[in-house]
């Protein structure tokens, strides 16, 4: 009788393995080259559009609470402050349509991803979807790791579903909007000092800040704007119980409806809809309790993590962002040949505890093959504007330069990673969208990979990072994939 139990023990074992390792997109491959050599031959006018859908979770059921993804388990939600939203953008130049998405979330997993493809209409003709998260610290978990334990998920399979659909629905949105555009393009260089630190060596950033901006041709009115930065939006931290959008929040709705206080306009926004993606997060990127923050507005100083820190830092951003917006004798264009290069990928996931928490029945994730990640990569140009499209938060050096032969690192090589990303990149405008169509966690170079001691940089303990990413040989297959879509996209 015992060995009956053990082998039904075995075999229960077994067959939650192999459910829970199952690909969930079977047979799913995505590989898209569109040139722009017809929109060259054949210029026709750009057009865009946007939408956005609220996606608050529902606080009402005491008993269905709503964990908070990032920091620490069991931190249940037990207010809105303000609203989450998937905010769209599609762009057409006659030929062929881009979309974005980018949810106020920690992160959504490439299963989703196809999910909300799958959801498009035909008819909207969406040659290719990008679905980025803010990777969003005040935000329901999506992901399965802020649960009430560390044993329990803290994922609603109804919230995930409403993220999904509303995806979906805010794309659809932005095709129905879609008119005719003028398009510039703003790099804004950027300091981090009062704004962002570095939590681990080398210190390397990605500050600067880049805007697309969309306005109407017949009036010169703002139609939208894609803003690009990167930093963890957790300025509220670790105590914070409420829903936020955090800075990308504040962010959005100033530069919709200006800045304003106690009902006085400061600062009179440019309308229209805006969209914010992050960036190179990794390293970490983020504005800790430690550091002070300036509201240019107030004139006045905020250190303690609260809403008006948050709004001081969204006010940071807005400031060296709107009189670019509102510059009438900035460069612009009608016209902007659309190019689309992507492809899946597939990353070893050598990391034990993300091939436990599946079985654990903590991350819900498909896997192509044992110990495989399906993933996705992207090169997207519009005009001079490029975009690489990164599954993860990828650490700065690998995008900027900088990546250094640490000493006492687990692989005393030199940098694999090279050379930088945003080097390699087309044009003249160069964003990193930062969790695009994926979110596998930290992607840290070879060399500066540390798990085991001696500790990097003569360190006493060991640094934060790898405990959340695949695994060392992640950022090198990213690296390469994203090279060999830039010579792919060359003339």
């Amino acid at each position: 009788m015992t060995g009956i139990v053990l082998l039904a023990l075995i075999a229960i074992i077994a067959a939650r393995v192999l459910y829970t390792f199952r690909d969930r997109s079977p047979g799913y491959s995505l590989a898209i080259a569109i040139d722009g050599k017809a929109a060259d031959a054949s210029p026709r006018p750009l057009r865009v559009g946007f939408g956005r859908v609220k996606i608050n979770p529902d606080l009402s059921k005491p008993n269905e609470p709503v964990y908070i993804a990032g920091f620490d388990q069991n931190r249940t939600a037990t207010n809105i402050h303000d609203d989450l939203w998937a905010v769209a953008c599609v762009i057409d130049d006659g030929h062929s349509r881009v979309g974005v998405v980018s949810l106020d979330a920690i992160g959504f997993f490439h299963d989703d991803v196809i999910s909300v493809r799958k959801r498009l209409a035909a008819d909207w003709k969406i040659d290719y979807a990008i679905v980025c998260s803010t990777h969003n610290h005040s935000t329901p978990d999506l992901m399965g790791l802020w649960g009430p334990s560390v044993l329990r998920s803290g994922v609603n399979a109804g919230y995930r579903e409403l993220v999904i659909q509303s995806s979906a629905e805010a794309m659809g949105a932005a095709v129905k909007s879609l008119q005719p555009t003028r398009i510039s393009s703003h790099e804004i260089l950027t300091k981090p000092d009062g704004l962002l630190t570095d939590s681990r060596k080398p210190e390397v950033y990605d500050a600067d800040i880049r805007v697309l901006h969309f306005t109407s041709p017949s009036n010169g009115a703002t139609i939208g704007s894609i803003v690009g930065w990167a930093n963890h939006p957790e300025t509220v931290w670790s105590e914070n119980r409420d829903i936020t959008a955090d800075f990308p929040g504040y962010l959005r709705d100033m530069l919709e409806n200006g800045v304003r206080q106690n009902g006085a306009i400061l600062d009179a926004g440019v309308g229209g809809i805006h969209l914010f993606v992050n960036g190179a997060v990794g390293g970490l990127m983020t504005t800790k309790p430690s550091v002070k923050v300036h509201d240019p507005y107030l004139q006045q100083d905020f250190k303690e993590p609260t809403h008006d820190k948050t709004r001081a830092l969204g006010r940071q951003l807005v400031s060296r962002i709107l009189p670019r917006l509102e510059d009438t004798n900035a460069p612009t264009t009608d016209r902007a040949s659309i190019r689309i290069h992507a492809r899946t990928i597939e990353l070893p996931l050598e990391n034990d505890g993300f091939l436990l928490a599946p079985v654990l029945g903590l991350i819900d994730r498909g896997h192509s093959r044992w110990r495989q990640l399906r993933t996705e990569v992207a090169l997207v140009s519009i005009g001079d504007v490029s975009i690489a499209c990164i599954p993860g938060e990828i650490y700065p050096e690998i995008v900027n330069g900088g990546i250094e032969r640490a000493p006492g690192g687990d692989f005393d090589i030199d940098p694999v990673e090279t050379p930088p990303i945003r080097t390699m990149m087309p044009g003249k405008l160069k964003f990193i969208f930062g969790l695009a169509n994926d979110e596998i966690g930290y992607i840290i170079p070879k060399s500066e990979w540390d798990e085991k001691p001696p500790y990097l940089y003569n360190a006493k303990k060991g640094v934060y990072g790898e405990v959340n990413s695949v695994g060392p040989e992640a950022a090198g297959i990213i690296h390469r994939a994203i090279k060999e879509l830039v010579a792919q996209a060359k003339p």
